[in-house]
Parts: structure tokens; sequence; C-alpha cells
């Protein structure tokens, strides 16, 4: 390739070509890795335990920070299956390491009382945008019996309690009877909903406002409660619908069995009536005691709840467990499974004497449910039709020999899995396991050609027609495709991981596959604005344009040939589609210049607008934050300033580049985020958020970077 550096340039790039072809093994070792496989950078062969203190350490839940970090909180039992004495708080750096900048030596441990006369059971937690940490528990009076109040903690970022919330960092919230909490969600506008159990066979849903008060719009006083069952109500899971609806899973003592309950309530907090049976639908599967173990929101709407089965209430004649899935109005979906019942004892022998405490939808569509088999951790994935997915472990199904359960799991935003259970193993404590997902890192970086996870450095040369590819992992490589005037529409339009050259000219979609090859297809006119990407989450881009003549998108999917149209904007909007509610599809989007608002139109969040701009910024969306959601952003000319509205990390300025400068956003360094960048003069100035600033020559002053190509 031709610069006016020409020497300098090609000892640069040979040198590149060194670090990457160095780099490019544990590179392609991940990417040779099955789904399943435990992920061996993670800790120990991709284990990690870990003591909190010298007896019982049992976790409960574990979240994923935006940063990578992994939260996990838990109770210790006095000697084995004694008393719960304490509870805590441990964090992990995201490569399996204990992260000592949190609490003391990585943890937080709250003690009881000397005699175990008041005792500190943590069971849920949220991670707030800011980093803080809200953590709900109750309190025993001696060893069996609980307080009735209701406490929540809240922890700062490197595990303090945070004295501007409630006295000392506590709120306590008294519901009467004896209470337990259970589970916590955090909703889009800050505010934070509670599930605890009141009575045997009553479930209290608690609502707060962002600062700890009640929300006194919500049922009574902030407070609605429901008696469900007869007696031993368990919620096991609270989440909120993209309507504000609130969904509470859990079982309860029902004539001779325990089942299946899932309760829906309005924003308000009554009971939804168009949800089941005012509000509740109870299952009981086989006639069996059914314990609810986790629950997951599909993007359609529709409920997953899996569950452990007995054949009677004392627990010791394990039969099976099940996954369930439920319509949006709560009746069961007939097309999973057997009439809505996945019944793990019809899949192989693997699955037999199982027990199912976690549950996870990946962005594939598919589901995880995790527990215990043969006393040992186990993960099996299913299809979205409720089939084994064979593709996963053997035959479905990931055996670690780790005693004894996996408790809670979480989805990393590039795919892979972390569970976390305890173990009477290796000493006893916490576990940690990291296992490989689907890729996903790779298939959703922008500006990818090579698949390896991380964005090229590359331009398209107008008076040769010539595309230039600085591939980070498989080097350079220059391919004729397009003629001056063409507009660059590379994407993934073939779902293999790896962005492919294209081009739209005058309605006519040219496209180079990197796995099917070439087409062209007619799709579009000589005045619509392209915006392809993927919108309906099945990996491959969909081809898109935007007519600002009457305000309509127009998509048109390439897998099954199918044309769909959404009125959305009007005459001056700037096209911005991105996945801003994480749920992996592209949704609908637009600037609108002439008042400096971002009007969305999310696929699982809904409609929203957001002031942040001015009539002459570039718009720039990507995720910078790592959080698997687009970030509202500009580049502002004027000021050579980048102003981000991060979902997780909140809003930042940061000034990068000179007004004359091509915004070139993408995440170069392979880290999950959108690195700021810009291409001034055939030279690139990077500002990479793990990596770390550089500039690399490459282009002459007339290419058009491929990364601006969606850029107004």
């Amino acid at each position: 390739m031709q610069t006016k550096y020409k020497l300098n340039h090609s000892l640069f790039i040979f040198g590149l070509m060194i670090l990457f072809f160095i780099a490019a093994f544990p590179l392609v070792q991940a990417q040779t890795a099955a789904p399943g496989d435990l992920d061996t950078t993670f800790g120990n062969g991709g284990k990690v335990i870990t003591r909190i203190t010298s007896q019982e350490d049992r976790p409960i839940r574990v979240r994923i920070q935006p940063d990578g970090k992994i939260v996990t909180v838990g109770i210790v039992l006095e000697g084995g299956f004694g008393c719960p004495v304490n509870a805590f708080l441990v964090r992990h750096n995201a490569n399996g390491t204990v992260d000592n900048s949190f609490g003391t030596n990585g943890s937080v441990v709250v003690t009881s009382n000397s005699y175990e006369i008041i005792e500190i059971i943590f069971t849920d937690f949220v991670i707030l945008p800011d980093g803080k940490l809200l953590v709900i528990a109750h309190k025993y009076i001696n060893c069996s019996t609980p307080s009735t109040d209701l406490l929540i903690y809240r922890y700062t970022a490197n595990g303090t309690l945070d004295a501007a919330f409630g006295t000392n960092g506590v709120i306590t919230t008294p519901l009467g009877n004896e209470t337990y909490a259970q589970r916590i969600v955090l909703q889009p506008d800050g505010k934070f909903v509670v599930a605890s159990r009141t009575r045997s066979n009553e479930v209290a849903v608690v609502r707060y406002n962002p600062n700890g008060t009640l929300d006194t719009t919500f049922g009574t006083g902030g407070i609605s409660k429901t008696s469900v069952g007869n007696s031993n109500f368990y919620a096991s899971e609270i989440l909120v619908q993209t309507d504000g609806k609130l969904l509470v899973a859990g079982d309860a003592h029902f004539g001779s069995n325990q089942d299946i309950f899932v309760l829906r309530y309005n924003p308000n907090g009554t009971l939804d009536n168009s949800f089941g049976a005012n509000g509740i639908v109870q299952t009981d599967i086989d006639n069996q005691t059914n314990y609810a173990g986790g629950m997951a929101l599909q993007p359609d709407g529709k409920i997953i709840v899996n569950s452990s089965n007995f054949t009677s209430a004392n627990l010791t004649s394990l039969l099976s467990s099940s996954i369930v899935r439920y319509n949006a109005n709560g009746t069961l979906d007939n097309t999973f499974g057997a009439n809505g019942i996945v019944r793990i004892t019809e899949a192989p022998s693997q699955y037999s004497e199982g027990i199912a405490f976690a549950l996870a939808i990946q962005q594939n569509g598919k589901i995880l449910t995790a527990g215990r088999r043969n006393g040992t951790f186990a993960i099996s994935r299913y299809n979205s039709d409720g089939t084994i997915d064979t593709s996963f472990g053997t035959n479905g199904v990931v055996i670690t020999p780790i005693e004894d359960s996996i408790t809670s799991i979480a989805l990393q935003t590039d795919g892979k899995i972390i569970a976390v259970g305890f173990t009477y193993g290796d000493g006893g404590g916490v576990a940690l396991v990291r296992y490989h997902g689907d890729s996903l890192n790779a298939s959703r970086t922008r500006f990818d050609f090579d698949g390896d996870g991380k964005a090229d450095v590359s331009v398209f040369r107008p008076s040769n027609g010539t595309w230039y590819l600085q591939q980070s992992t498989n080097g350079f490589t220059g391919l004729p495709f397009g003629i001056p005037g063409d507009k660059l529409v590379p994407a993934d339009y073939d779902g293999d991981g790896k962005t492919d050259v294209a081009v739209y000219r005058d309605g006519i979609w040219y496209l180079q596959r990197s796995s099917q090859g070439f087409t062209d297809i007619a799709f579009g006119t000589a005045t619509d604005i392209p915006a392809p990407a993927d919108y309906d989450g099945d990996g491959k881009a969909e081809l898109a344009v935007f007519r600002p003549s009457n305000g309509t998108w127009y998509l048109y999917n390439l897998t099954n040939n199918q044309n769909t149209s959404v009125t959305f904007g009007t005459s001056g909007d700037i096209p911005t589609a991105a996945d801003y509610d994480g749920d992996g599809k592209a949704d609908v989007a637009v600037y609108r210049p002439s008042d400096g608002t971002w009007y969305l139109q999310r696929s699982q969040l809904g409609f929203t607008g957001i002031r942040f701009g001015e009539a002459n910024d570039k718009t720039v969306p990507a995720d910078y934050d790592g959080d698997g959601k687009a970030d509202v952003a500009v580049f502002r000319p004027s000021s050579g300033t980048w102003y981000l509205q991060r979902s997780q990390l909140g809003f930042t300025g940061i000034a990068f580049g000179f007004g004359t400068d091509l915004p070139v956003p993408a995440d170069y360094d392979g880290d999950g985020k959108a690195d700021i960048a810009v291409f001034r003069d055939g030279t690139w100035y990077l500002l990479q958020s793990t990596a770390g600033f550089t500039g690399i020559a490459f282009g002459l002053a007339t290419d058009k970077p491929v990364p601006n190509a969606f850029v107004p």
C-alpha cells in the first residue's frame, strides 16, 4: 500500500504483524474451545476456590460488574449445616484473582452477636450504575426464628458501607411477622423492588425509591402483600418486564404437594388480572413436590422457570428437574417441550437425580439450567424449542467435578458463563467456574474482518475502489470492491463472526461475504440511507434503509427473504441503529439534529427519547462501557470533544481530536468496550480502553476509514 511514509509505515506494519502473530496463539485457543469447555485463562484451569471464613461459606448469588469483576454474596454456616452466623460479599477480578481493593483482602464479612443472639443473612444483591451494591438481608433472633425486619445494605464500590444511605448504610423496614428477605431487582428508573416472605404463605413485594425511602405509589405505602398457597412459600426470583410489570416466581405448599407459582404485578403494586387467574399462575408438575429455581424472560415476553421435583416433601426422594415455559399471559407454551414442560428425566442419563437452582437465557436464545448432578457441579443447555443442545458439553451437559452444587450463574458480555457454588473439596469454600459460551464477543464486534473480536484498522480508497484491511490477527490485505461514490456498508451478513466487505450503490447492495461469497440485491432507492444491522438477533445483519422522505425504515432478512417496514422518524433525522437495550437485537433509532434528541425504539425496553447533543454533532453510538448495550454518544467537531452517556458508567466528556478529524469508534483492543478514535490525514489515533493510546499510520488523506461508514 502506498503512503508518503512508505518505509516507516512498512516497518511499523511489519512490527505489528509480529506482535499480532505472537498474540494470536491464545486467541486461536479461545476460539477453538467448544461451548461448555472450561476457560483455562480463568483461575486454575477455569476454577477458583476461595475461603472467606474458617467455617462453611455458602454462596447464594453471583453478578458481574460492567468492568468484568465478579461479585458474590452468601452466608456462613456454623459447623457445616449448623446455624447461619455470618454473611459475606466477595469480589474477584475478571481473571479469577481476589480483588484486594474491595473490603478487607477482597471480602466483606458481617458478623453476628455473640451466642448467636442475632445472625445477619445476605440473600441477594444488585449492582447500581455507579458501582455501589444494594444487598438485602434478614436477621435471626435465634438459630431458627427470623425477626420481623427487612434489611437493605448499601456498599460503596470499595466495599465500605455507604453512610449517605439510611442509618450508617442500612435501611430497616418492619414488615410484621417473621420476615425472610429473598430476591431483589433494579428497575430502569433506579427504583428497586424486594420480594420477601412475611408469613408461611405470604409474599411481600416492597418497592423503594433510589434513595431508599419507600415508594408510596406502590401497593400500600410501598408494600404489596399476597397470600400464595397454604404454607411454605419461597420466592426464588423477581424480574421487571419492559412495560414495568413485575414477575415473582416461587413455590408454596398446596394440598399435599409443593407447586410452582408465578405472580405478576402491575407497576402500582396490584396483581395483574390479565395474567393467569387474578394475577397468579400455579403449576403442578406430575403431582410431585416442585421447588422453583431460577426465572428468565425471553425478548418476546415468554417466561421460563426451572424446578427440582421430589416425590415427597422431605427432599429425600428426588425424581427429576424440569423447565417450564409460559406465554406472556401465563398460559403454558405448548410449543416448548411437552405441553410447555421439559422433564429432564427424558433426556440422556447424565440428567438423572439432578437439582436445578439457576437459569439463564443466552443472547442466542439458548437456555442454561444449572445445579447439581450426582453430587457435583452441572450445567445443561437447551435450544429455544426445549430440545437438548448437543453442541454444548457432552450431549448437552457439562459436569465439573466440584462437590457439591452450583447455586447461581451469570453471563459475561462476551458470552462466557460464570457459575458459583459451594464445595466441600479443596478445603471448602466458594467455588467459581468460568465456561466458554458461543464466542459472542467476536460476532458482535463491528469492523472485525478476521473474527478475532478486535476491530481492524481499514480504509476504502475511492480512487481505485480498493479496501485495505490491517487485520489484527490475519494481517494486511487489499480487496478491489467498489467504485467512487459507493456508500460503505460493512456488516456480518452471513453470521460467521466476521465483518463482510460491502457497498450500497443507487439502491443495490453488493456483498462480498466471507463464508458465502458474492451476491448483489436490489433493495432501496438512491436517496435512502443504508443502516444494516442485526435487527432480529440471529447473528446475521439485515439489509436496511431509512427513507427520509417518509420517515420509514425498510428491512430485508437475508435468511428468509422477508421484507418489513417501520415508520419511525422524519425528514432530517439521522439513523442511529444499535442495540441500546442489550438483548442482542439492533434497535431502530434516529437522532434529530433540530432538537438534539435521540429517539430509540428498543426491542426489549420500548420507546424512549433522550436529549443529548447539538445540531452539528456527529453521532457515534457504541458500547463504551462494555455492558452489552450501545451508549448514546456524539463527537463535537467545534471542540474536538466526545460526549458519552454510558448506560452503566454514566456521563463523561473527553477531548480527543480536531474539528476536521473523522471519528472512527470501535473495539480495537478486544476488551468488549468501544474505543474513542479518530482518523486524520492517513493516521489513526486510538484511545483504547485497555491497551491505551496509540497512533497508526495507515491510509491516505483521501481514503474513507471503514469504521466511519455509519457516522454522518
